[in-house]
């Protein structure tokens, strides 16, 4: 009865709320579980799920799951909007169930927040969880990288039939297979993306995780992944079930590389760029093959799948586009300022930088971030910094050194001036911005250059 009940005010409050024309994401499953707490044991029964988690690549990566699954005409939903909390996680398991709790589907992708894992692995039953990595994020929210990985650690030990996908060149994420009973399978990339890469001197994982002594790299990828080795107790990456191999192409839009399957090689197109997405995609191949699906499929799916909202998400506005590429912490911003220097023709480039609560208070994190050699191109031809904190941005750039560009600053979370400048633009335009910066800009991209919802 408390099922029933549970489910019916969840969908009245979701339909209340779409009438006002809002997402109706987490509200909805927050009225729900005051009247039932642990409803998410009762709707997750009937259901394979495949939990998403870790610090980076989680959006994307459901996405690249949930084209697999509409490639191998499985059924499935997907708390798609990134309402990852338990509240939109109940919220979305109850409007794809009947009114009485009995999941509509076979299959459901659920992107679950580090922190928030620990009370959703308490009630969920799970099939799968892909561990995407570890960094350091917001300090103020996540503390330090021990604290994420101690939170992901906790959640996987109640769910003990769950097989976990870890990333085999993370340190800390692999670290986790020392203490669960779980099935573990791995996956990586075999090659570093520059011959040059070097692990950093600011690094989320300097030191052995096991013995604290420094450790040693055969090769490097970006952050602290890569062919990590503790000459002093031994720990080092594993030979990953799923792995890059060769790398062939890292063009802007795609990457071409060779990658092993359980011992199937096969040559892949992953259809996004950036080099940080070759490790979403080969974490996703992992997960997709732990829920049954075969190669060829998975190959097919990671050859067609488009950008999840916000993350390399492109707008055609006429004669040039708009890009916008999310950032929360200093790992994945300088990833991104790597990929934004392959660009080759010129752009127009806008750093978006908020404090809310879901972005971090505290953005001192900004002066971590490698922007080298990205202001020594000269196709960047304007540079705009906007956002609550705009001006901790310029000055962060400032002392960057510009190339004597002008810092032109867009006060006041102005995000029509912001559609403006992108619609009458003579050059591709690259937005940059934290999430709730993201969240409250796109729909006005969107509405101006044609884009669904974030919910949709």
């Amino acid at each position: 009865m408390r099922v029933f009940l549970s489910c019916l005010v969840c969908r009245f409050v979701h339909f209340i709320l779409h009438k006002m024309g809002r997402g109706a994401t987490t509200m909805p499953g927050r009225v729900a579980l005051k009247v039932k707490r642990n409803v998410l044991s009762d709707l997750s029964k009937n259901v394979k799920v495949i939990i998403v988690t870790g610090t980076n690549g989680k959006t994307t990566s459901c996405r690249i799951i949930e084209e697999g699954l509409k490639k191998a005409g499985k059924t499935y939903f997907i708390n798609k909007s990134g309402a990852n909390l338990i509240t939109g996680i109940t919220s979305s398991f109850i409007m794809n169930s009947t009114v009485t709790g009995k999941n509509k589907y076979e299959y459901a992708i659920v992107e679950c927040d580090e922190n928030a894992f620990r009370e959703v692995s308490r009630y969920i039953h799970c099939d799968v969880v892909l561990v995407t990595n570890v960094f350091r994020d917001q300090l103020d929210r996540y503390g330090e990288v021990t604290h994420t990985l101690n939170a992901i650690k906790e959640s996987i030990k109640n769910l003990p039939d769950a097989v976990i996908c870890l990333d085999a060149d993370c340190s800390l994420t692999y670290s986790i297979s020392r203490d669960v009973n779980n099935k573990i399978v791995t996956f990586g990339v075999d090659v570093p993306f520059d011959e040059n890469a070097k692990a950093p001197e600011i690094s989320d994982a300097k030191y052995c995780i096991f013995c604290k002594h420094e450790y040693d790299y055969t090769y490097h990828t970006f952050g602290h992944l890569g062919g990590f080795v503790c000459k002093n107790c031994g720990y080092k990456r594993p030979k990953p079930d799923f792995a890059v191999t060769e790398i062939h192409e890292l063009a802007q839009n795609h990457s071409v590389v060779s990658a092993n399957f359980n011992s199937d090689n096969r040559l892949v197109k992953i259809n996004i760029g950036g080099a940080y997405n070759i490790y979403n995609a080969i974490g996703c191949a992992a997960g997709l093959s732990c829920l049954g699906i075969d190669t060829d499929t998975i190959i097919s799916a990671l050859d067609t799948f488009n950008g999840a909202f916000g993350r390399m998400e492109q707008f055609n506005a006429g004669d040039h586009k708009v890009n916008i590429i999310l950032v929360k912490n200093p790992a994945g911003f300088t990833q991104t300022m790597n990929f934004i220097k392959s660009v080759k023709d010129d752009f127009t480039l806008v750093l978006s930088l908020n404090d809310n609560a879901a972005d971090g208070r505290d953005v001192s994190w900004i002066w971590d971030v490698d922007f080298a050699g990205i202001f020594e191109k000269d196709n960047v031809k304007e540079l705009y910094v906007t956002g609550k904190r705009c001006y901790d941005m310029a000055v962060r750039v400032k002392y960057e050194g510009v190339g004597g560009r002008k810092i032109n600053v867009i006060e006041n979370e102005d995000y029509n001036k912001l559609a403006d400048l992108a619609q009458n633009s003579e050059r591709d335009v690259y937005i940059v911005p934290t999430y709730t910066s993201m969240m409250t800009m796109r729909p006005v991209i969107a509405k101006r250059f044609g884009g669904k919802d974030f919910w949709e």
